[in-house]
């Protein structure tokens, strides 16, 4: 590849901020030749629905491909977070060699025809399985020691004496059973800091070895036997078409009577009707949910009514390390292409001739 003159196209938003993403690609890249122009893109206005191209669809993006195209006429490097990089976009990006996502899961890059353009699309994997993780330990400990709903009476003047009766009165961690769907790299964090705490962790998922999970300390199990022994079930998988509401009213009515349920994945993944109907009818003892289905959660969403949920406006992922830690990983991948070596992270790595 060209090592020299590169353009480098830079699209960042009020959360990956362009200013630590260019500053971190010209310290990796300093041995280089390079010119960086930055874009300022709008991160509200999440969009879930799907663009469907002549490849691929793309999804949960912000703005459009039209207002993405005069910005990469001449660009070789093309490094996004939320922009949609559809097909046409590579088109318009006549001299494009390298995509870059800031995302673990660059579902916003249209990777079946960067493919076939022979371009890698670089992703940064487990760029916020500490976020989340620690996210996700907070909102457990807030939630079932009152900690949200006691600061928000006291706020509104009534002292919530009835938060020290016993009727009311939270549990310890220490002792208590997690059961993580899901054991990539954020479910992996997420038991670690768990058993910290002396919880027994149980975990379910089939598409990895459970001799691997019992190297790790934790016991493989099904999803069954998880639902049904755990104090505290926590969602860490990708939404597909198989995990697409994996948890619905059988599930749900599997888990103890005073379980919590925690999703910080994909809204997807949860049955939200029959999670309600479970909320409502005591079936569950509660839930922490930091996504829906349904983006932003309209006012009138029966969640919003419910006494026993925890609602948080998908933000277990943000924290500034990951900012930086997202850049670093693009901008070490893009060197290691640009020095002839094979990317750590790369979706479509067959398009990489390197001798």
């Amino acid at each position: 590849m060209r090592t020299k003159g590169l353009e480098i196209t830079i699209v960042g938003d009020q959360f990956m901020r362009k200013e630590i993403v260019e500053n971190i690609m010209r310290d990796r890249l300093k041995n280089f030749e390079i010119e960086i122009q930055t874009v300022e893109w709008e991160l509200r206005n999440y969009q879930k629905q799907k663009i469907k191209g002549i490849m691929k669809e793309v999804k949960e993006f912000t703005g459009s491909p039209e207002q993405l195209i005069p910005y990469v006429s001449d660009t070789n490097i093309l490094i996004v977070h939320v922009a949609p990089v559809t097909l046409e976009v590579m088109k318009a990006a006549k001299n494009l060699m390298i995509i870059g996502c800031l995302r673990a899961n660059p579902v916003n890059v249209d990777v079946e025809a960067a493919t076939s353009l022979r371009i890698p699309v670089l992703h940064t994997p487990g760029r916020n399985a500490v976020a989340v993780a620690e996210f996700v330990v907070g909102a457990i400990i807030a939630h079932i020691r009152k900690i949200i709903r006691a600061s928000t009476l006291l706020r509104q003047g009534f002292w919530g004496y009835e938060f020290y009766y016993y009727n009311q009165a939270g549990y310890e961690l220490s002792g208590k059973t997690i059961g993580i769907i899901g054991f990539g790299r954020v479910g992996r964090e997420v038991a670690s800091r768990a058993k910290a705490f002396g919880m027994d962790v149980l975990v379910y998922d089939p598409y990895v070895s459970p001799d691997l999970i019992e190297k790790f300390g934790y016991k493989p199990t099904t999803l069954e036997h998880l639902l049904a022994e755990s104090d505290v079930v926590s969602i860490h998988c990708t939404l597909t078409e198989e995990t697409y509401h994996l948890i619905g009213e059988k599930e749900l009515e599997k888990m103890k009577s005073n379980a919590i349920i925690v999703n910080t994945a994909r809204g997807g993944i949860i049955d939200e009707n029959a999670l309600v109907n479970a909320l409502k009818n005591k079936t569950i003892g509660g839930a922490i949910l930091d996504v829906f289905e349904n983006e932003p959660l309209p006012p009138n969403n029966p969640f919003v009514e419910l006494d026993n949920v925890t609602i948080l406006p998908h933000i277990a992922g943000a924290s500034k390390e990951v900012v930086y830690r997202a850049s670093s990983m693009i901008a070490e991948d893009v060197k290691r292409i640009l020095e002839g070596h094979k990317p750590l992270y790369c979706m479509n790595p067959q398009v990489i001739s390197i001798e």
